[in-house]
């Protein structure tokens, strides 16, 4: 921007500034604020009528001045006012103006036309020179030509007129990150990430801004490899006949028969050993072969492709640029339009879809209709690579898109047949119960398996399989068929806790107590029959185990649902000293809200047991006892509902034992709680 437009804003604030100022001390009480404010405001009005000021700050033909000796307070807080409302008036004429720039500016920057949108933004910015979205989008224009010193200057304006728009932060970060400098490209985001915080923004733009954070790091990894292959490159002995360089060299000439492209590129997969030669392949053009060579681009042959998948999954090992250019390559998207995939493409396909960005990159590549149904029909017909083809279908079932297709009553029926039938393979039937689990995340494709009385009997019988993939696949769809009370479910909720309480020997508790907690939840009935099989014991020596906050989360969630109004659980519990102190420590050391709420839920229900107390007077001290739980419900990060179940704790702790009502006396609990809890419902 012009140095007189960087003038022009800064002289348009600080007159603003100063008019405000002197309009407070005029109407001051103060007779000394007032008889200043009049000096100044004399001052004030020979730089207007003498200079003049741009339209945009004030009107550069008022009335005819009134002559100084003449002015009186009133006179010229009258004239302050009529200035002020023609200022106003002129402010909302430009703002017309510029939003009309700033949609013809929108309109050329989509149709890529990039210096019109400039010019555009440019004539809304002499309009309104205080519009940080026209800096912010004239800076977007900047970034796709490339000239990022001039968009970082139109983030630093947008910031000067807004300091907390965070898209300016981003806009100049995203610009640093392609100027290499990434140590202050880091910077500007987490400067955005502590406004988002401060101003509650949405989960999506705290999303957004924690994976630019990560982008940072990911381009800063590619930088230094490509600078390693570039080393790399220029050490290579080209006198070496295989060497990454000449194998490159010698595949790109044209003419020659297929089988000398096969061995060139089988070649390329051998010398391609780690992270080193994998960039070196990509910063030496390797990736023309599979995009402008007159053979090797658009060729089917079988064997060929084979090879390229080959390479292809060599190139893409943990390398998500090289994953990026293989599915953005002609090759790849000529082969997609196929419909006739080989294993190893299939392959190369599931280890892609793993992956949230390179599994995006595909679903905007693929008729989702045609590419299911190829992929069913490739099951259905037992057919060599149908194993690579379930794996697909299920790691792309997380994507909304493939949910909605399942939406429909006859193509999921399609889908349960097959897991119904008597003959399907046992490695294809554990992936499908995997492909199930993704798509009853959504609730109307998870009503309708749960009325499937046939299939759910089938998946009782699918607990007698001592597999261990087949048992965590089979317990994370249930977790999801359990989300909703169902009368299906219900009557075989019983039997279904004692199959899923036999399998208390696996390594698969966090989804085993998450189960139970489902079902415990919505069928009250079933927890006398998880306590005849000895869940509080179960509970009790998984969690001495290890620390695993899932599992631990999990566990007391069940707990609690257990002593809600259960006699024996909560003896069971108040009897278990080594229980009661991991539930205990998670209280009070714990960032989650969901842990923290159902472990005061648990010391709520039995801290009527006088066992219950003894253990806080001697774990904790009853000082320190009441002096966590207060600290714990002034929190401001906890949820209410945690905040809430707290206090219920504290006030049934304070009612059970008087020595804890003393020390909640002595340290103002009464008023804590208040003050704490004033916008909370009990």
């Amino acid at each position: 921007m012009a140095t007189e437009s960087q003038e022009d804003l800064n002289k348009f604030l600080s007159q603003v500034d100063d008019i405000h100022r002197l309009v407070q001390n005029l109407s001051s009480n103060d007779t000394n604020d007032v008889s200043k404010a009049m000096e100044e405001s004399d001052v004030l009005l020979k730089q207007i009528s003498k200079t003049g000021v741009d339209r945009t700050v004030i009107n550069k033909s008022p009335s005819q001045p009134i002559p100084q000796e003449q002015l009186s307070q009133a006179a010229f807080m009258s004239a302050l006012e009529k200035d002020a409302e023609e200022r106003a008036e002129n402010r909302r004429k430009n703002k017309i103006l510029a939003d009309e720039f700033k949609t013809k500016g929108n309109d050329a920057f989509h149709q890529q036309s990039y210096d019109q949108a400039i010019d555009y933004y440019t004539q809304g910015l002499k309009a309104k020179k205080d519009y940080d979205i026209l800096y912010t989008n004239r800076a977007q224009v900047y970034v796709k030509q490339e000239r990022y010193e001039e968009a970082m200057n139109d983030c630093d304006w947008a910031l000067k007129v807004t300091p907390t728009y965070i898209k300016a932060y981003v806009i100049k970060g995203k610009c640093l990150i392609n100027l290499k400098e990434f140590d202050r490209a880091k910077e500007q985001f987490l400067e955005a990430e502590q406004i988002a915080i401060t101003n509650f923004e949405s989960i999506n733009t705290r999303r957004m801004i924690e994976e630019c954070i990560q982008d940072v790091q990911r381009q800063r990894d590619k930088y230094q490899r490509e600078e390693s292959a570039r080393i790399f490159l220029s050490n290579e002995n080209l006198s070496e006949a295989m060497n990454l360089t000449n194998t490159l060299r010698k595949l790109n000439t044209d003419k020659q028969p297929i089988i000398f492209y096969i061995g060139g590129i089988d070649l390329l997969c051998q010398l391609i050993k780690d992270e080193t030669t994998r960039t070196a392949f990509r910063v030496d053009h390797g990736f023309d072969l599979f995009n402008s060579h007159s053979i090797i681009a658009e060729n089917t042959h079988e064997n060929l492709s084979a090879a390229i998948f080959n390479l292809m999954i060599v190139l893409s090992q943990d390398d998500d640029e090289n994953t990026k250019q293989c599915l953005e390559s002609k090759y790849f998207n000529n082969y997609l339009l196929k419909y006739k995939y080989s294993s190893t493409a299939l392959q190369y396909l599931v280890d892609t879809s793993l992956k949230t960005n390179s599994r995006l990159i595909l679903m905007g590549k693929i008729n989702i209709n045609k590419f299911i149904e190829y992929l069913l029909n490739i099951i259905q017909d037992k057919k060599s690579h149908q194993v690579y083809a379930t794996k697909l279908l299920s790691n792309l079932a997380v994507e909304p898109k493939i949910k909605q297709h399942f939406n429909s009553k006859d193509e999921l029926t399609k889908l349960i047949s097959i897991l119904k039938s008597i003959s399907i393979d046992h490695q294809i039937r554990t992936v499908m119960l995997s492909l199930l689990t993704n798509l009853c995340s959504e609730k109307t494709i998870r009503s309708c398996v749960i009325e499937q009385t046939e299939l759910l009997q089938i998946l009782m019988k699918d607990f007698e399989y001592n597999d261990n993939e087949r048992q965590l696949n089979l317990l994370g769809l249930l977790i999801n068929l359990t989300n909703e009370k169902s009368s299906s479910l219900e009557r075989i909720s019983q039997q279904l806790c004692e199959k899923i309480i036999q399998l208390k020997h696996s390594s698969y508790h966090q989804r085993i107590f998450t189960l139970l907690g489902n079902i415990a939840m919505h069928y009250e009935q079933t927890i006398s029959i998880l306590l005849q099989n000895k869940i509080i014991s179960l509970i009790s020596q998984a969690l001495q185990q290890d620390e695993n906050e899932e599992k631990i989360r999990a566990a007391v969630r069940l707990l609690a649902l257990c002593t809600q109004s259960n006699v024996q659980a909560q003896q069971m519990v108040a009897n278990d000293t080594k229980l009661l102190s991991v539930i205990y420590t998670q209280l009070i050391k714990s960032q989650h809200s969901l842990l923290i709420g159902n472990a005061s839920l648990v010391f709520g229900n039995v801290i009527t047991y006088s066992s219950v107390q003894k253990f806080l007077q001697d774990y904790s001290g009853i000082d320190k006892t009441i002096s966590h739980m207060l600290k714990l419900v002034e929190q401001s990060w906890l949820s209410k509902v945690a905040r809430k179940n707290v206090a219920i704790f504290i006030t049934k702790l304070v009612k059970a034992d008087e020595s804890f009502l003393d020390e909640f006396r002595k340290q103002h609990g009464t008023e804590i709680l208040h003050s704490a809890l004033k916008d909370i419902e009990l």
